[in-house]
């Protein structure tokens, strides 16, 4: 990868490499675990020569696709050719052709984008499964090419090791990696990471200069306390709830702030159920809205539990944001931050001190999760520590390299590089959990930060997604002289 070089700002190396990418996208109750199904689809074990579809058309796997662990497809972004014709599309697992409609896929769409049904039994389906466009899919039985009976095949698996510790999660890089170090893939990573990071500030400037500098970070911050299952949610509340007033507001009271934060999202009820025993917290926000808020309407959001942590539920993450921003209201957002990246201090005691700003443990939401449910054993931030990891390295980072470049204050640049290259990890996500085995391949791997979890989720985007197969990819051949 050539000689590494230790830059004093954020590399836009990464930028010359990724446009040498090359990606392949898309031309046009049983006794057993329908798990194992999915184990034996992923690990191809079947004869490949013998696959066709219900209607005769031969077919051939370059990739059984990403293995979805959450609601949808059971595999996205496979690669497969019908009859020579490559598509990448999703596919779904059964054991018969009756539980397409038994599950409701039909009428999902969510489901959409499914191209193939797998299933065990040996017939073609009396009639081929559609979508919720009604748009006719192909099926495929795995019952007559199956390399041994299904409950052989069970026991040679193990289920635990899915879909991440097998070697068919290994991808063409982990193979380099196992064969020539680490060493390339990981600098690689760093790059990107980097990359990732100043396309965040690009996009944050932009915003600043459209909205203002206190905004864009407000709206950042809080879509990053929404996570992914209410990040669209929570960035309409900052978009309608304008932080001009949201520090009006913190500046007066942090409850004050709450009750509007709620109330906007439509989380803070009129009253609570017949029954409900007395909760002094709801009734003094309640106070506040009638008071101060009566003319706030909420938005029509949406806020599905499907799925969801009680300890993230929204409720509690809205009213760690309040504290937060009430905390910072004073001086204002950007300002707060801003003390903390000027104050002479080392990473790790600057990280605290952005940490600092986050609330602990608090009054009623310390321990119960919504206004009716059973109080909690041991008390619990409404924010935590891996999710203020997060806020803090994919919004703090971002909106003081986009300031510092405006500014074109290298040393400020040279303060937050420093900060960013020693920040640790935050929690895996499903992309990580892939993209780990694939890049780096098995035991020993190297100990992640957040830098390199950053660039391999750049990685994914630019290399991976569109292409799990490995199918033409150029990393490898262009890596050496590139890097």
């Amino acid at each position: 990868m050539g000689s590494q070089r230790h830059s004093l700002t954020f590399s836009e190396d990464y930028g010359r490499f990724r446009v040498l990418r090359d990606t392949v996208r898309e031309g046009a109750a049983e006794p057993i675990s329908e798990t194992i199904l999915q184990c034996v689809w992923y690990d191809q074990l079947f004869a490949a020569e013998g696959l066709r579809t219900g209607d005769g058309q031969n077919l051939r796997v370059l990739s059984p696709g990403w293995w979805n662990r959450s609601e949808g497809p059971d595999f996205q972004g496979a690669q497969i050719e019908f009859g020579g014709r490559l598509r990448t599309g999703d596919v779904e697992i059964h054991f018969t052709h009756g539980a397409w409609t038994q599950h409701g896929h039909h009428l999902d769409s969510r489901y959409d984008n499914v191209m193939l049904v797998v299933v065990l039994e040996d017939t073609p389906p009396r009639k081929p499964p559609v979508s919720s466009q009604f748009v006719r899919l192909a099926t495929c039985s795995l019952g007559p090419v199956l390399e041994a009976d299904l409950i052989t095949l069970a026991d040679r698996v193990t289920v635990d090791e899915y879909p991440f510790e097998t070697e068919s999660a290994t991808g063409v890089c982990a193979t380099h990696a196992k064969s020539h170090g680490p060493g390339e893939m990981l600098r690689l990573a760093e790059l990107a990471g980097e990359w990732r990071m100043l396309n965040k500030a690009r996009a944050m400037r932009e915003r600043m200069e459209r909205v203002g500098a206190d905004q864009a970070v407000y709206e950042a911050f809080l879509s990053a306390c929404g996570f992914s299952r209410y990040k669209q949610h929570f960035r309409a509340i900052a978009h309608q709830f304008h932080y001009d007033r949201v520090r009006q507001l913190g500046r007066q009271d942090a409850l004050l702030l709450e009750a509007g934060l709620l109330q906007i999202a439509g989380l803070l009820p009129g009253a609570l159920p017949p029954g409900t025993g007395a909760t002094p917290h709801f009734a003094r926000l309640r106070f506040h809205r009638n008071r101060r808020l009566s003319g706030l309407k909420s938005l029509p959001l949406n806020w599905s539990r499907t799925g969801v942590r009680p300890n993230n539920y929204p409720e509690r993450r809205l009213a760690g944001a309040a504290r937060f921003l009430a905390r910072s209201a004073r001086e204002g957002l950007v300002d707060t931050l801003d003390r903390v990246w000027q104050a002479n201090l080392k990473p790790l005691d600057r990280r605290r001190r952005f940490e600092a700003l986050f609330p602990g443990p608090m009054g009623f939401w310390a321990s119960h999760c919504t206004w009716t449910g059973k109080k909690m054993s041991n008390p619990i931030a409404p924010l935590g520590a891996g999710r203020i990891r997060s806020i803090i390295g994919n919004v703090f980072v971002p909106a003081a390299l986009a300031i510092a470049r405006q500014k074109r204050n290298r040393p400020f640049e040279e303060r937050v590089l420093e900060f960013f290259r020693r920040l640790p990890k935050e929690p895996d996500n499903h992309v990580l959990m892939r993209m780990v085995p694939r890049v780096l391949g098995g035991e020993p791997r190297p100990r992640l930060d957040f830098r390199l979890q950053q660039g391999l989720l750049q990685i994914y985007q630019d290399w991976c997604e569109a292409n799990p197969s490995c199918r033409n990819c150029s990393v490898l051949r262009y890596l050496t002289p590139a890097m």
